[in-house]
Formats: C-alpha cells, sequence, structure tokens
C-alpha cells in the first residue's frame, strides 16, 4: 500500500498512487484503442472523443454509485458544504468500477449515435478491450491506495495493509480475533466515540503538531478576550462586527482542532510522535486476500482475449458484448472473496454481483440478438484522412 507515490519539489503536491494509476490507465486504453482504430480503417478521432467522454461520465459515475451505496457515511458530515465537499473528494478512493462502466457505456453510446454518427457495433468493439486493460491498470490504484481489499485468509500469497488502511480499520470495527489495538492509538472523540487515531494526524510532523499547539493557545486567549468584551458591547452595529471577529477566530481553531485527537494521546500516555508511529507500524491488518490484483490478472487476460478476437470476429458487436458476458462472472466470482461490500440485494448479493447478472444476461442477449443482424454494421465505412479522401475528389 502507498497512497501518496512522491511529493512534487517546491509546491509540496502530493502524487496520490490511486490517481497515477487512473491516469496511467487512461492514456494507455486510449493509445491501444487508437492503434486498434487505425490498423482496422477506423477514425482515431472518434476514440479520442470518446476517451474523453469515458472520462468524465467513468469519474462521475464510479463516485456517484458509491456515494449513493454509502450515503449514511455523508449525510452526518455536517452542513451542506461539508456534504458537497466529501462527495467530490476522491483523495482516499470511494469509486465503483460498475457506476462508472454504466454510465459510460450510455453516455458512449449516445456520442456515437447522435453525434459522431458512425457504427455503435464497430466502434464499441474497438474499445471493449481497452476498457478491460483500464480496469486492471486501475485495480493497481486500488491496491496502491488500500481500498477494494478482500477476505481474511491464509494463503501463501496473502498480503498486509498499515494501520489505519481500510482493511486494518474494517477489521478492528468487526472486532477479528488479532485486530486489537492498544489504548495508546484509540482516541475518543466528543460524543463518545472510539475510533483509533487517523493516519493524517500520525503524520503531522513535530512542527505541524507544535504551529497547531501554539496556534490552538492563541486563538483561544483572544476568543476568550473577545467574548469578555462582547458581554459588555452595548451598540448593536460594535456587537456585530465582534462576533464576526470571534466567528473567525473559530474557524482559525480549525487546523489546531484537526490534531487534537493525537496531541491529545501524546500527553495522555507521555509519548512522543515518533514513538506513536512506532507503535502504529506494528500493528497492520490481518492477512487478506489481494482481492484487487486478481481483478489485475483477470481483466488482463480478458482484454488480451477480446483484441485477438477483435481480430477474428464474425460480426460486428462480437467484441462488447463477449466483453458483458465474461467480466461479470469473473466480477461475481471476486465478490465472494472481497469483504468491504454489504450484501444489501435480497439480502444474499452484493450489488456489484447484482449489476454483473445483468450485464452477462445483457451480454448473451446481445450475441444471440446479433445473428439476426447483418454481420458488417452498415455504418462501418472506412475513415480515410482528410487529405487523402481531398486527393481522391480531385483526381475524379
Amino acid at each position: 500500500m502507498k497512497p501518496v507515490i512522491f511529493t512534487i519539489p517546491g509546491i509540496n503536491w502530493d502524487v496520490p498512487g490511486f490517481g497515477l494509476m487512473m491516469t496511467i490507465a487512461f492514456l494507455t486504453a486510449i493509445w491501444w484503442a487508437t492503434r486498434r482504430a487505425v490498423r482496422s480503417g477506423a477514425n482515431p478521432d472518434v476514440i479520442l472523443n470518446l476517451g474523453f467522454v469515458g472520462l468524465i461520465a467513468g469519474a462521475v459515475g464510479c463516485r456517484a454509485m458509491y456515494v449513493i451505496h454509502y450515503w449514511d457515511q455523508f449525510r452526518y458530515r455536517g452542513n451542506w458544504l461539508d456534504i458537497a465537499w466529501a462527495v467530490v473528494d476522491v483523495r482516499r478512493g470511494g469509486l465503483e468500477f460498475y457506476g462508472g462502466f454504466v454510465l459510460t457505456v450510455i453516455c458512449v453510446v449516445w456520442w456515437l449515435w447522435r453525434v459522431e454518427k458512425v457504427s455503435l457495433r464497430w466502434y464499441l468493439d474497438i474499445v471493449a478491450p481497452s476498457a478491460a486493460l483500464g480496469l486492471a491498470i486501475g485495480r493497481i490504484g486500488c491496491f496502491l491506495n488500500g481500498c477494494c481489499f478482500g477476505g481474511v485468509c491464509d494463503l501463501p500469497w496473502a498480503v498486509t495493509f498499515p494501520y489505519a488502511s481500510n482493511a486494518q480499520m474494517e477489521q478492528w470495527k468487526a472486532k477479528l480475533p488479532g485486530s486489537e489495538l492498544p489504548q495508546e492509538l484509540l482516541y475518543t472523540y466528543a460524543g463518545g466515540l472510539t475510533q483509533p487515531l487517523p493516519r493524517e494526524s500520525l503524520a503531522a510532523s513535530d512542527a505541524e503538531l507544535a504551529a497547531a499547539d501554539a496556534a490552538l493557545k492563541q486563538n483561544r486567549a483572544k476568543l476568550e478576550e473577545l467574548e469578555a468584551v462582547l458581554k459588555k458591547a452595548g451598540d448593536a452595529g460594535e456587537r456585530r462586527r465582534l462576533e464576526r471577529e470571534a466567528a473567525r477566530l473559530q474557524r482559525a481553531l480549525g487546523p489546531a482542532v484537526k490534531y487534537s485527537d493525537i496531541r491529545g494521546n501524546l500527553e495522555r500516555y507521555g509519548l512522543t510522535a515518533a514513538e506513536l508511529r512506532r507503535l502504529a507500524a506494528q500493528h497492520r491488518s490481518l492477512p487478506v486476500h489481494p482481492a484487487q490484483l486478481y481483478s489485475t490478472v483477470t481483466a488482463l487476460v480478458i482484454a488480451f482475449f477480446l483484441n485477438a478476437l477483435y481480430w477474428r470476429r464474425t460480426r460486428d458487436g462480437q467484441v462488447i458484448c463477449t466483453l458483458l458476458l465474461i467480466e461479470a462472472p469473473t466480477r461475481f466470482l471476486l465478490e465472494m472473496v472481497r469483504t468491504d461490500n454489504p450484501h444489501d440485494v435480497f439480502g444474499l448479493l452484493t450489488i456489484s454481483q447484482f449489476i454483473a447478472l445483468c450485464m452477462m444476461l445483457a451480454g448473451l442477449i446481445g450475441l444471440l440478438w446479433l445473428q439476426r443482424l447483418p454481420p458488417r454494421s452498415p455504418r462501418a465505412a472506412t475513415w480515410e484522412p482528410p487529405a487523402v479522401a481531398a486527393a481522391a475528389a480531385a483526381g475524379r
């Protein structure tokens, strides 16, 4: 697990592993589909356009499905601005592949039919292997991020994730034997909720913690002084000015309050931040299935199989229907070793398993429906570059 790959010097921007792999997945998938298009006489510009349509639709669909699926994680975040920020903040993951896949297919079909006015079957066949390749690379990002993990196992290739990872947190909440944490790593927040210290607090440097302490003491002193003056103020205009100043100081307490958990434990247990980090490093998750890497391997096999099928297909539309038919069972089985999704469909299936069954049925119906259509799509016209087309027209 490596949530941050590196930090850009000078501007101190973290480059997240998940975001980096998603970028590589997008660019690689588009490059491969464009090559396939050029080789088979399709318009590569259409593929590039589809790439950006898919990028936007995929990101929106993946996040929207996750937010809808786990709405309880967002609804109590505070005011509507806090909720809106939590909805769009994907720095720690929180995407569901099938949400993006379904919305992307809808948007791509609409774009091909209404905007580009080209063959649906042919161009969907061109991009199908790339969709599987993008999934394979994207799952490496999930592995680096620590999301989409599998259940506990004792297999030789089982992996463990560090303290405060999604796997470790879920195992602690489920009170699995061996997932217990020492009191030094637990903090009770206002309201009585006890949680493990978040990794963001543990990652704070000594300088950041000292600055938070200093800011807290300074702002609290100013706030107490201001509140004393506010009680004595009689003029309405002066009271409003003082109330605005008090609100500003309350907001300024935010960065200090952010580290109140780790600072509280350091003081309570007489530890240094370095000692607390070393203690946290000793408490990794229990060994689990590397479900993300299972998905990478199966998606890679599917991608290369579909690419080979593309050059041997007997009908336009075969490749995209085959993708629906064979990817769905792998996801259905993968959900059986994952433990991060609830069985909330009829109490038997995860939402991804249900969608996988629908996709498999759609792929089967699609292959049968293709038998009623001409092998070559009527809209599947070979594309010629504008210069070549102009030269040919001039020659006539």
